[in-house]
């Protein structure tokens, strides 16, 4: 079975896996479908066109940011500093008493809410969404080495970072 992997990280230097999570459709698809039920009127809207109708949803200011900020943290390579940990628990909280999350289905948000507020002396916390993908805080593989080659920090993002930079629209 897949799982979903919390990740410690120290930008520009190294990752370490902080927490596995059993079954990984209790991280980004349990969020794309209520995503998509609520803002597309599709539960699989996330799969339809491999998702981008649904993860193209980030930089749509009519929704909420705190929805935004936990769609975003399903993005391979994502993260959040250390002084942002409370606002992404809040943020997923929030998401979850919006969001309608069919009980019944595996749900890792209570869990990473969670760990942004043990409030740990990690710089960084990220998610590997499912294991049946390459971890995203890995290098490309090298097949001469038989190996991952150092991750090109360059191509990682801070959530907040990003998503400060999109305006909201005002209902009106």
């Amino acid at each position: 079975m897949s799982y979903t992997t919390i990740k410690a990280l120290w930008p520009g230097e190294k990752n370490e896996n902080l927490e596995e999570l059993s079954n990984g459709h209790g991280s980004g698809p349990v969020l794309w479908m209520a995503i998509s039920e609520k803002y597309l009127h599709d539960e699989m809207a996330w799969l339809h066109g491999e998702g981008k109708k649904v993860w193209s949803l980030w930089k749509n200011g009519a929704i909420p940011k705190h929805v935004r900020a936990c769609l975003m943290l399903t993005f391979d390579r994502a993260y959040v500093l250390k002084k942002d940990y409370l606002r992404a628990a809040k943020d997923i909280r929030l998401s979850l008493s919006e969001l309608a999350i069919k009980s019944g289905r595996v749900n890792h948000w209570p869990r990473i809410a969670e760990i942004f507020e043990s409030n740990s002396n990690i710089p960084a916390i990220g998610l590997w969404c499912t294991s049946v993908s390459d971890d995203p805080f890995e290098g490309p593989w090298n097949e001469k080495e038989e190996k991952h080659d150092p991750l090109d920090w360059n191509t990682t993002f801070d959530v907040y970072k990003n998503l400060d930079n999109i305006p909201e629209k005002v209902k009106g």
